[in-house]
């Protein structure tokens, strides 16, 4: 895998877009009160803490952006990557017998550890869904039920961010040279969550509480040529955040409304106001640049689960529909981050042999973010030069195909 880094736009990571493990994506993103494999690791730990079987998975996915902006093609980016899951349940003696689960869920993109682009400033771009960015994410999570009923669960999500220094001086022969240091560290994310069920009761009850997670690039250009040019160079700065996913709390009530078909509401409240700025000035004492003025959302999502069993095999059904808000504001101003509104319909589904020799599953599923158009209509008082305004307004619209699936097996 490569490393690379070059100033690009603010997204969501690929987790917070479409989900992860392949039921939830089938269920637009629904599971908090359901889940039962290493997609809770991500979802909602506390559903860790029954599963008495180590479990193997491994799946892949693809995405196709179609975005336009005024009604050309945007210049984004599909998006590619590969999950990996585990889940152990650890075996304690005395009060945790049967009751801790240890899990770890990775998503690892197709070409790059870590890579970011961006657009000049002004230049229209969609801010949360163009050019998909490319985040190693690694998720650690410690399930325990507690009792009959209740469970709980915490994590860590883990995303790489990129540090590094660009030197050039001039050696003895007065040609120019550079020296150039990047490593990755890591941005974490606390996970938490609980879940409430009863074995007599068709209603059961799951909630969960992620912290905001950054995916940056911090590159310092520094510069030793006061002895070979008759000027300085001022000290340059490469400083953005690629990929911000905002904290939510996430509340969902599952019914089971006869022995095969289950469905989930959820509500999820995302902070989207705390969303920080792409980029910033490549000069460390120039202009601030403006802040991006995102605001706080709440996502609804249904979800349904029809399972049917059929000699030794097992087959769902899943469907889901969420209606995902825009956190950004009309762009009157210089800059233009666009968003819109989204509605998401997912579908997916599963084949199981639970209880074979070699007992495993298979999940698919696929997803179709359907842009609600907007326009952004420009006002001339915002801007110190008029002549600057590109357009008086910039229309984006559009759609986000997707679908993976994941291969699991029961060890």
């Amino acid at each position: 895998m490569s490393l690379l880094a070059t100033p690009r736009e603010s997204e969501g990571s690929p987790l917070e877009l479409y989900g992860f493990g392949g039921r939830s994506a089938a269920m637009a993103g629904s599971g908090v009160g359901s889940c039962a494999n290493f997609d809770c690791v991500y979802l909602n730990p506390a559903g860790l803490g029954r599963v008495r079987h180590k479990l193997l998975t491994g799946g892949a996915s693809y995405g196709n952006l179609d975005l336009e902006i005024d009604g050309s093609q945007s210049p984004g980016e599909n998006t590619v990557s590969t999950t990996f899951g585990l889940v152990v349940p650890l075996r304690l003696g005395g009060a945790l017998r049967e009751r801790m689960t240890l899990a770890l869920g990775i998503m690892v993109p197709r070409k790059a550890v870590a890579r970011a682009r961006a657009p000049k400033l002004g230049e229209p771009t969609f801010a949360l869904l163009d050019s998909r960015s490319e985040i190693v994410g690694i998720q650690v999570a410690l399930g325990y039920a507690l009792g009959d009923s209740w469970g709980l669960g915490v994590g860590v999500l883990a995303l790489a961010t990129l540090e590094g220094l660009i030197h050039v001086d001039v050696d003895g022969a007065g040609r120019f040279r550079t020296r150039s240091e990047q490593s990755l560290r890591s941005d974490y994310a606390p996970v938490v969550g609980a879940r409430y069920a009863r074995a007599d009761s068709a209603w059961g009850f799951g909630v969960s509480t992620r912290g905001s997670s950054t995916a940056g690039y911090d590159i310092a250009i520094t510069n030793d040529l006061s002895a070979s040019l008759p000027l300085s160079l001022p000290l340059l700065q490469i400083v953005g955040t690629p990929q911000y996913d905002p904290a939510m709390l996430a509340a969902e009530a599952t019914y089971q409304a006869n022995s095969e078909l289950k469905i989930s509401a959820q509500l999820e409240y995302k902070r989207w106001s705390q969303y920080l700025r792409p980029n910033k000035n490549p000069l460390p004492d120039g202009m601030m640049l403006p802040a991006p003025g995102f605001h706080d959302t709440v996502v609804p999502r249904l979800g349904a689960e029809w399972v049917h069993e059929f000699g030794r095999a097992e087959l769902s059904l899943r469907s889901g529909y969420a209606f995902l808000y825009s956190p950004a504001p009309e762009m009157t101003g210089p800059q233009s981050l666009l968003d819109n509104h989204r509605h998401l319909m997912a579908l997916g589904f599963g084949l199981a042999w639970p209880e074979t020799e070699f007992p495993f599953r298979f999940d698919v599923w696929a997803q179709n973010h359907e842009l609600v158009g907007r326009t952004h209509h420009k006002d001339a008082s915002l801007f110190e030069d008029p002549a600057d305004i590109r357009a008086p307004a910039v229309h984006g619209d559009g759609r986000i195909l997707i679908g993976g699936f994941t291969l699991g097996v029961k060890l």
